[in-house]
């Protein structure tokens, strides 16, 4: 059984379902019940937030999860995710693993993350293969919120005019883009319809990872 972990119950389902779709079994464990709740952990409260995800870790693997599969890109730039899989001698895949192998395809990267907590992480995921690496980072929570309220993908790509955002990644030198928290999957085909840059989803590369 695969153990899906995120942020909220939104993210959360949207991992177990995507596992679904490729056959695999799994279960879905949050750590908050709002991805605002969920971003102050992770800046303001880091050491809560470890307990509560070794919590829920723990959980898991007490309901019989042989592998914890981390369908959030914030809370695994804010947690050493790494020490406590060990703590509990269990497989762990992560989006910043996805992240890693970016630099070798890559010079220059955009990124669209939760919050700034986040597009640090992924930028020192992603620079940990190769320094050189030009990453350009964005942290918007309201497109979060935007995903939790279920408005449709492309109001939210026009409200918050992604289209433009991704220009400017474009302008800049960026070679693609990272959708930097799995909430985005949810505007994933739409944004891919208007996107000037190639645009990459941690998801489904994660997928390839599980044993």
């Amino acid at each position: 059984m695969i153990a899906v972990i995120a942020g909220t119950p939104t993210d959360t389902q949207m991992g177990v379902d995507l596992l679904k779709k490729y056959g695999r079994t799994s279960r879905g464990y949050f750590v908050s019940k709002t991805p605002m709740e969920q971003s102050l952990l992770q800046v303001v409260y880091p050491e809560k937030l470890e307990n509560l995800v070794r919590e829920v870790m723990t959980e898991a693997k007490t309901q019989g999860a042989e592998v914890l599969y981390v369908y959030c890109n914030s809370l695994a730039a804010a947690v050493d995710l790494k020490k406590l899989a060990q703590e509990l001698s269990l497989p762990l895949i992560t989006p910043l693993m996805v992240y890693e192998k970016m630099g070798v395809r890559y010079q220059a990267l955009g990124v669209i993350a939760a919050n700034n907590q986040s597009t640090h992480g992924i930028e020192r995921a992603i620079q940990t293969e190769n320094p050189a690496v030009h990453v350009i980072g964005t942290g918007m929570l309201k497109l979060v919120d935007a995903v939790e309220e279920r408005l449709k993908p492309e109001e939210i790509l026009s409200r918050y005019q992604v289209e433009a955002l991704l220009g400017f990644y474009q302008n800049a030198g960026c070679e693609a883009v990272i959708l930097g928290c799995t909430h985005f999957s949810y505007f994933y085909d739409a944004l891919c319809k208007c996107s000037p840059l190639p645009v990459i989803d941690p998801g489904y590369e994660m997928i390839r990872m599980l044993p």
